[in-house]
Parts: C-alpha cells; structure tokens; sequence
C-alpha cells in the first residue's frame, strides 16, 4: 500500500458502550482495519493482558 493509497482512507475513532454503562471501548479504524491496544483487547474479550500478549506473541511467531 502507497502513501497515497493510505490517504484515501479516513481515520476514525469509534465509541462503543453497553446499554447499561458498564462497558465503553474506544477503536481507531483505517479502511476495513480496526486498532486496538493489548489493553483494550483485554477488555473486549474479558481476559486479561497477559493472555492477549501471549496470543498476538504466537500470532508473530507462526508469521516467521
């Protein structure tokens, strides 16, 4: 993807909270690409950090 191809695409921040307050998850978007922090990860999938470090650690490793 070129510079000129990323420009094409508008940034967006997406605020998404539960009915009953008790959930908010901000996501930043580029195309069809949603951006999210470990942190926020954890939060979306109810585990904790660590589980989502070692998740996206075996994510790199099967890439190589």
């Amino acid at each position: 993807m070129t510079d000129h191809d990323v420009s094409q695409f508008r940034d967006e921040v997406l605020l998404y909270q539960t009915e009953d307050g008790q959930t908010r998850l901000e996501t930043r978007t580029m195309g069809e690409t949603v951006w999210l922090s470990q942190k926020q990860m954890s939060e979306l999938f109810d585990k904790n950090v660590r589980t989502i470090s070692e998740h996206v650690r075996n994510i790199l490793v099967m890439g190589n």
